[in-house]
């Protein structure tokens, strides 16, 4: 029998958290409500790109990783691998998977996925997840939203700015339509699925990368499809997101894995 435990994780890209409390998000609101949410939790204090998806990625903090921009010079991740590589380290057998509008995701981080795909838009990255979960059956799959970011580089990072929250609407929209893929498969009722939304910075004006609350207060959102209620610790940081994973999936975390994140998170 397939393992039942799954995993999927949404990162939208540079969205601030009190911005995603103001937008139009019926989908994550509704996620919210049946999960744990901390709307404070925090990222790296460099933040941007790199850093960031290396952190929910790795499990790790700059200090270990090594990446410091968008270049990913100085990586260490021979030594702090990905997620995926530490969780087929314990089950080779699990099913990982990558789908990204950020290309360099999959080229520099996760660099291993069974299945691997970059996109140009947001919507590509909607319909090739639909698609995959329609013939595959991943355990854990890991997507990138970037269209968030882009509007706050467009239109401002802030609450306030229409064209911030819409982009933030639109992606709600498209984690609902994966959602409903998810419940559409045929082994749906058997399946013990943990759904995750992030992101990687927030930002001000029409950028981010500075050590400041707006840039590194970030959110995280779990929601356990079997109804269990997870309660979030006063302290939440993006490395965490490692931990949720592992727990899950009934991986045991390797101490040697030197791993950052709150081991009694989960």
């Amino acid at each position: 029998m397939p393992n039942s435990k799954h995993v999927i994780i949404f990162g939208i890209d540079g969205c601030r958290s009190d911005a995603l409390l103001q937008a139009k998000t019926p989908h994550i609101d509704r996620l919210i409500s049946e999960g744990a949410f901390a709307p404070a939790a925090q990222t790296g204090v460099i933040t941007i790109s790199g850093p960031g998806w290396s952190h929910l990625l790795t499990g790790v903090w700059g200090d270990k990783h090594g990446v410091t921009d968008n270049s990913f010079e100085g990586a260490n991740y021979d030594k702090y691998p990905h997620l995926f590589q530490r969780l087929k380290e314990k089950n080779p057998a699990l099913v990982t998977a990558s789908i990204v509008n950020w290309e360099p995701i999959n080229e520099q981080i996760l660099r291993s996925a069974d299945h691997a795909v970059g996109t140009s838009n947001d919507a590509k990255v909607r319909d090739e997840t639909v698609r995959y979960l329609q013939s595959a059956d991943p355990n854990v799959i890991f997507l990138q939203l970037d269209d968030v970011d882009a509007a706050g580089h467009k239109h401002r990072y802030a609450p306030d700015v229409p064209g911030y929250l819409d982009s933030i609407a639109w992606n709600d929209s498209i984690i609902g339509e994966i959602e409903e893929a998810i419940q559409a498969r045929p082994r749906y009722s058997q399946e013990d699925w943990l759904i995750l939304i992030s992101t990687d910075h927030g930002g001000t004006e029409y950028g981010h990368g500075q050590n400041i609350p707006e840039h590194r207060t970030i959110f995280v959102i779990a929601r356990y499809s079997d109804g269990t209620r997870l309660e979030f610790p006063a302290e939440v940081n993006i490395v965490d997101i490692p931990v949720l994973v592992a727990r899950h999936l009934g991986v045991e975390i390797d101490t040697a894995w030197n791993w950052d994140g709150n081991l009694n998170i989960a």
